[in-house]
């Protein structure tokens, strides 16, 4: 998750989410207005992604951010046999 960027897009968006497959290293870049718009986006994500690789996605790294870390995440990963894994793995978002 990166944001709040110094401009906004043309659909008043100031954050994304980075994603990135380690397996097939395929990346894609979802755009949200708000944080809190991040479980909705990844739902739909994981949809079209999964349609689109012709995989189920078995586990999600994220960082301590705090945007994947709740109820409704946990709940979703349990219902969908996904791993959520904290990672220490430091990334730098220069927005």
């Amino acid at each position: 998750m990166c944001g709040p960027t110094r401009m906004q897009t043309c659909t008043s968006k100031l954050y994304f989410m980075l994603i990135l497959d380690d397996f097939n290293r395929m990346m894609w870049v979802v755009f949200l207005r708000e944080k809190s718009e991040a479980f909705e986006k990844f739902k739909d994500f994981k949809s079209m992604a999964e349609n689109e690789i012709e995989h189920k996605i078995k586990s999600i790294g994220y960082d301590n951010g705090g945007e994947f870390i709740s109820k409704e995440f946990d709940d979703f990963f349990k219902n969908h046999v996904i791993k959520g894994k904290f990672t220490i793995e430091i990334t730098t978002c220069c927005c």
